[in-house]
């Protein structure tokens, strides 16, 4: 029976979705600062449904964010709070799951590629890692250009611990820099990710293109959003404004994530939209067919 390690959902947006008080460009991390409990509250969900890696609530919290909304001095406490409140929902389901460390866009996502140095990068990156280095696995996520996302590898391959790498696809099938898939899963190889993903892409996207990311990496899988559309964010604005799309049920979610399975892919989950019950769905659907695992599974 073939292993599939199964993440959680989006996290970040049911978080905020379950805190409509909170309105902030942090996100979920804005919640998590008020209303721990209903951070606490979501990973538990997404562990009962079955999920067995689980992300740290720290998309929004890189240095380059924190600064910028006057909180840089709290990264340290961001980060800490953001394991204890995980951990505290591991031990109150006393289930055996992955704590996933999270590398995201460093200024916001859906952009093209930043005007600053590998090495600048990389330093932000290697701030993120250190902050994060209790975690089980590390998780590059949502990445938009290969400059980010080779620097986010360089940084978490220093920690020796699995990881992953996960790039976004826009409507044409390349990043949003312009850059061709092949071109960033070419750049990436040289670091030896653990797996490379697609996240945060249209469900149909990501579809579309599982086959032929199979074909360029050993180890691949992919996670989808289920906005109507993210230009919103991509020019600047708030979550607030987005809306989900109302067709991406858990069964049809699963049932897209059937394809992915039967095309290659090792690693599945939800971005954006993708609740607990898509989630306890998938998992279902998949029990019969495949031995659900942590990420670190698939390299130990």
């Amino acid at each position: 029976m073939r292993s599939i390690a199964l993440l959680d959902g989006g996290l970040g947006q049911e978080i905020y979705r379950r805190a409509r008080s909170v309105s902030s460009p942090l996100w979920s991390v804005a919640v998590m600062q008020e209303q721990p409990e209903v951070v606490k509250g979501v990973h538990e969900d997404f562990i009962r449904a079955g999920a067995k890696t689980l992300t740290l609530n720290t998309y929004a919290a890189t240095p380059t964010r924190l600064r910028k909304q006057g909180l840089h001095e709290q990264i340290g406490a961001i980060h800490q709070r953001a394991f204890q409140v995980l951990e505290q929902a591991i031990d109150a389901t006393g289930l055996s799951v992955d704590i996933a460390g999270c590398l995201p866009p460093l200024a916001a996502s859906y952009q093209g590629e930043p005007a600053r140095s590998f090495d600048d990068l990389k330093s932000e990156y290697d701030t993120l890692v250190r902050l994060q280095a209790g975690a089980d696995v590390l998780l590059i996520e949502t990445m938009t250009n290969i400059a980010e996302a080779t620097a986010a590898c360089a940084a978490a391959k220093q920690l020796g611990k699995p990881f992953g790498v996960s790039f976004r696809l826009e409507v044409d099938g390349a990043l949003k820099s312009g850059e061709s898939l092949a071109e960033a899963v070419a750049a990436v190889a040289d670091y030896s990710p653990d797996a490379v993903m697609l996240n945060c892409c249209d469900l149909e996207i990501l579809t579309a293109a599982m086959p032929q990311l199979v074909v360029m990496y050993p180890r691949v899988g992919g996670y989808a959003n289920a906005f109507e559309s993210v230009e919103a964010v991509a020019e600047g604005g708030l979550v607030d404004s987005l809306q989900a799309r109302p067709d991406v049920s858990p069964g049809a979610y699963s049932a897209q994530v059937q394809q992915w399975l039967q095309a290659g892919a090792c690693v599945v989950g939800g971005c954006c939209e993708i609740t607990p019950d898509h989630i306890r769905d998938l998992a279902g659907a998949m029990a019969d067919q495949y031995r659900l695992v942590r990420f670190s599974d698939l390299t130990s």
